[in-house]
């Protein structure tokens, strides 16, 4: 039903068109959040938004140079070397349209104009408030206070920004109204941030009257300005805010950048964590910017300078190797691959994969084992069975033991070269063990005797090797008295009851010590008596 083609991963690093096309974002996903972001001036008339037609080419060359055209892509690779990363501002603001229906006088702020005026009395104001339910500035209300801030999702934040540009756009009172909604980000929902950037990327492709940039980065130097009585959650979300309208190219990147340099400048305190939060926000979007790497770095070099300067407590050490790491990570070395041949692959899917402790499948994976080339001399079998099937149990799942057991006491009948060699492989793991006790071993060493015991209950190994192995183990590393050998080797130590039938010399011996202790405790002993006693 059709051919299935294999491709490369569009996401891969070592790509040189892939990081050409995602640019200093990470993944594909991530590059078309910030840099997709709708042109409403190519899909509305400009009548509707606002804007003069003669002002609308104005605005294009200005989006142009800002983020790069249409869809934001090639803002990311050709567009950096210019000063154009939110620097272009334009000089005539463009003068809205007057609302012509709908009472569009009325869309002023802080109850200027006919909003807030109801009757009153009840009855009047009761029908005047049901009226004013199909007004423009009831309508933008319910989109400012009740679906912003419940936009969790980038279709819907695209959708609200439409409806507000084509409904309430034109009306510059009605956007200072959203933007200072947009200032006041609901506290605690720091995962509104990312979804009110785009609002506001959106918004800035259409109109220039923009005041959040200016406003978030007058309140972050005005929070660094007082050490005492620093709202911490206030300062670390306005950093985070500026973070984000950066990614998105509304906010220029030497707003953050004079942020972190204010920051190294008093390094101690809350201006630390102000200043990872901005490496984390952003760092990495200005690190693999071309005309903000080189400024960035020196600021990096300079907080590791005073990290090692100053002697600061843990946490604030962690968060610096944090953020400077998520900023500049440690380049991972590509492992070599292991080739190996088509039936050792064949034996760790059998074996690691596809066994499971029931019948069926220790039925088949016994089969297909049994059908491996065994009277080849030059392929050595039953070393590679035994050596993946202890492979599967170290490195695979918890029941792959059990399997691996059963799986021996099927083949012990077909092929007992499998089990021998398991128990060999086993008892050796665990002498090595002993006999080099470490740490990074242990885990290791507790399957291999979970394996012994495991084959012992499927029957493939004698009681007698069990009780000789734990003996072996207690026995060894210390030394063992002469008696308790003599005794051990000579004669029957336990009888079919399980009491001991003679009595070892060393015990004999021990006795008759405490016995003669107890006797010379006993005497009597001289008492001293008046002269007057008739003894």
């Amino acid at each position: 039903k059709g051919i299935e083609l294999w491709t490369k991963s569009d996401n891969d690093s070592n790509d040189p068109e892939s990081r050409a096309r995602l640019g200093p974002f990470d993944d594909e996903e991530t590059r078309s959040f910030y840099c997709d972001v709708p042109d409403l001036l190519a899909t509305n008339p400009p009548a509707i938004l606002g804007i003069a037609a003669e002002d609308v080419e104005k605005k294009k060359q200005r989006n142009e140079r800002q983020y790069g055209g249409v869809g934001g892509a090639a803002a990311v690779t050709e567009g950096e070397s210019g000063g154009g990363n939110g620097n272009v501002v334009e000089e005539s603001e463009v003068v809205p349209m007057e609302v012509e229906e709908m009472g569009g006088d009325n869309l002023s702020v802080g109850g200027e104009g006919g909003d807030g005026d109801f009757g009153e009395d009840g009855e009047e104001g009761e029908k005047e408030g049901k009226e004013n339910k199909d007004t423009p500035h009831y309508k933008l209300m319910v989109l400012l206070e009740q679906e912003l801030p419940e936009a969790s999702r980038r279709e819907k934040i695209d959708e609200l920004a439409e409806r507000f540009c084509v409904n309430h756009g034109s009306n510059k009172n009605s956007r200072k109204r959203l933007y200072k909604t947009l200032f006041l980000v609901p506290f605690a929902r720091l995962d509104l941030l990312p979804y009110y950037s785009r609002f506001a990327a959106i918004l800035d492709r259409v109109y220039s009257d923009s005041t959040l940039v200016t406003e978030l980065e007058q309140q972050m130097h005005g929070q660094a300005r007082f050490k005492k009585n620093q709202n911490m959650e206030s300062r670390l979300r306005t950093a985070r805010y500026l973070g984000e309208l950066t990614k998105f190219r509304v906010a220029p990147p030497i707003v953050v950048l004079r942020g972190l340099k204010r920051c190294l400048e008093d390094f101690s305190g809350y201006n630390i964590d102000v200043a990872c939060c901005l490496l984390e926000s952003c760092g990495r979007y200005l690190y693999r910017t071309k005309h903000t790497h080189g400024k960035l770095s020196e600021l990096m070099d300079t907080m590791m300078r005073l990290k090692k300067a100053k002697n600061l407590d843990e946490r604030h050490v962690a968060m610096i190797n944090s953020a400077f790491f998520m900023v500049n990570p440690p380049r991972q070395t590509n492992r070599p691959t292991k080739e190996v041949t088509p039936l050792e692959a064949y034996l760790r899917y059998l074996l690691t994969t596809k066994l499971d402790p029931d019948e069926k499948s220790i039925s088949f994976v016994s089969k297909q084992i049994q059908r491996l080339p065994w009277s080849d001399p030059s392929i050595n079998c039953g070393s590679l069975v035994c050596k993946f099937m202890l492979k599967a149990c170290r490195k695979g799942r918890y029941k792959a033991t059990k399997a691996i057991a059963l799986l021996g006491a099927n083949l012990k009948r077909s092929k007992p070269e499998v089990p021998s060699r398991l128990i060999d492989a086993v008892l050796e793991e665990i002498q090595w063990f002993m006999e080099n006790p470490n740490f990074r071993d242990h885990q290791r060493t507790i399957v291999c005797s979970r394996i012994f015991g495991e084959l012992y209950c499927a029957g493939v190994i004698p009681s007698s090797i069990i009780f000789e192995e734990c003996h072996h183990i207690l026995n060894f590393g210390h030394d063992i008295p002469e008696a308790l050998r003599q005794a051990s080797t000579s004669q029957e130590t336990f009888t079919s009851r399980g009491k001991i039938s003679q009595a070892i010399p060393e015990d004999g011996e021990l006795e008759e010590e405490d016995e003669n202790e107890r006797r010379e405790e006993e005497k009597p002993k001289v008492v001293s008596v008046s002269r007057f006693s008739k003894y």
